[in-house]
């Protein structure tokens, strides 16, 4: 798994998630514009805690499980990012900071390639 697509809850593209494979226990990971993004989507909550500034670079945990695969990661204004993926491909992602929270849908359009 190399890229994931995340989606707003209504499932308007929001971002790609690139996911670098280096050898554990360095992992990077950073957000891309999905290119069917809109302005409304953009200006959202959910593009607000996706691009809060610049793009930058995470380190990022991933477990890979039998029905698919969790990453996990907190961006550079402290939230959390979970993302889970299964076995087909498609799964949901959520951001939490103290009390609040946001999610959507999720999926791997490459699948799980190690």
């Amino acid at each position: 798994m190399n890229m994931i697509v995340l989606m707003t809850a209504a499932g308007a593209p929001l971002a790609m998630l690139g996911l670098s494979t280096p050898v554990a226990p360095q992992r990077d990971c950073v957000f891309m514009i999905h290119p069917q993004i809109t302005s409304a989507v953009f200006e959202s909550k959910e593009g607000k805690i996706v691009f809060p500034d610049r793009p930058t670079e995470y380190p990022y945990s991933y477990a890979r499980m039998k029905d698919g695969a969790d990453i996990a990661f907190t961006n550079q204004n402290g939230w959390r990012f979970e993302v889970r993926i299964g076995r087909g491909d498609e799964g949901t992602w959520k951001a939490s900071l103290a009390d609040d929270a946001v999610s959507g849908r999720a999926f791997s359009p490459f699948g799980d390639r190690k």
